[in-house]
């Protein structure tokens, strides 16, 4: 199904003015019949179908570009995507897009595709340790300089190459620091920048923009927003302790494997900081210049949109303009294929244009 983004984007519009909570039936009567039926035929569990999923066209006049920016002096992975019609003499608006649990960015490099075909810059990055980005790196031996020598020195020393640290906090920062490079780039409106998160990441936006006023606009897919029923500091106790307590000593805690469309090893201590991220404390300090759209799946497995600490919930929190839309029929994972990506995408790319405004420039042909 390729419904043309114009189209939807006509319903999407009249869609997300409404209230806050945006009903099912309110995507177009045909577009509804095609997502019940390939959601019905298409299961998801326990992740996406690879390649299948994340393969995408580039749309006619979109360009890209490889990039590296750092984020803490580490070398971070990201590809832009340019709208059609492209200029740096004129200001574009922006958004970054960060990937999910123990995922790569290749498998959401089609929303970047799709937000650039309807004029926005999209940059799609790779958190440290993940994908293309480098890795967390560590010494070996012991450092053989000295806190009187030159700031900089050259030498041969052996290392450690860390891929397994998740930890929501430090993807948080590479998202700012992804929002620093775009700023710098040549045509982006630093005044109008955007960012998007699915799934875990969903959490992880809302975290950032009650951190960084340089965010306008959010769209978190198929997340919840956690922490509403923790107060005081996260215990740290049993098999997490003696993993502090390891890694304190040694350098060196256990690992675990996890993950859903990929499957790998992640340190244990992300069970510990996992329960310290809590974007709903951010809510409150969002600014509400700042709008937030949530984007629910209507039978999301991994978690209750419509629980204390849903999207449904979150909006009441928000002082800026926030919106629900929950998409019917599908399942967290599908969210990323199908009928289920065309609605997604053009709800969000509609979004960041309602919020951050087209580029000064004639409108994006179609």
């Amino acid at each position: 199904m390729r419904r043309t983004p114009r189209a939807l984007a006509c319903a999407l519009a009249a869609l997300l003015s409404a209230a806050i909570a945006v009903r099912a039936y309110d995507i177009p009567p045909e577009l509804r019949t095609q997502l019940e039926a390939w959601a019905k035929a298409n299961p998801r569990e326990r992740g996406t179908a690879g390649e299948r999923d994340w393969r995408y066209q580039l749309p006619p006049g979109v360009t890209t570009r490889q990039v590296t920016f750092y984020s803490d002096q580490t070398a971070c992975y990201a590809k832009l995507f340019f709208p059609p019609g492209f200029t740096a003499e004129r200001a574009w608006p922006a958004v970054v897009l960060g990937h999910g649990f123990n995922a790569v960015s290749i498998a959401i490099e089609k929303y970047g595709a799709r937000f650039a075909e309807r004029g926005l810059v999209a940059m799609v990055i790779d958190y440290r340790g993940y994908g293309f980005s480098d890795p967390f790196v560590s010494l070996l031996d012991p450092d053989p300089t000295e806190g009187d020598t030159p700031r900089e020195t050259e030498t041969t020393a052996r290392v450690e190459l860390r891929r397994t640290r998740l930890v929501a906090q430090k993807q948080a920062e590479d998202y700012r620091a992804a929002i620093s490079f775009l700023e710098g780039e040549p045509g982006v409106d630093p005044e109008r920048i955007g960012i998007w998160g699915s799934s875990h990441a969903g959490g992880v936006v809302i975290t950032v923009a009650g951190q960084d006023a340089r965010v306008k606009a959010v769209v978190a897919q198929v997340s919840s927003v956690g922490g509403r029923d923790r107060t005081g500091p996260a215990r740290l106790e049993g098999e997490l302790l003696e993993d502090a307590i390891q890694r304190a000593r040694t350098g060196r805690g256990a690992e675990i494997e996890a993950g859903f469309s990929f499957r790998g090893l992640i340190d244990l201590e992300t069970r510990q900081t996992g329960a310290e991220h809590r974007p709903w404390a951010s809510l409150a300090r969002i600014p509400a210049t700042t709008a937030v759209l949530f984007l629910p799946a209507q039978n999301e497995e991994l978690g209750n949109p419509r629980g204390p600490s849903g999207p449904f919930e979150a909006v009441k929190v928000l002082r800026g303009p926030a919106e629900v839309f929950e998409i019917p029929f599908i399942t967290h994972f599908q969210v990323y294929a199908g009928p289920a990506f065309e609605v997604s995408s053009e709800a969000a790319a509609e979004w960041y244009l309602k919020h951050l405004g087209r580029a000064a420039v004639a409108e994006v042909q179609r």
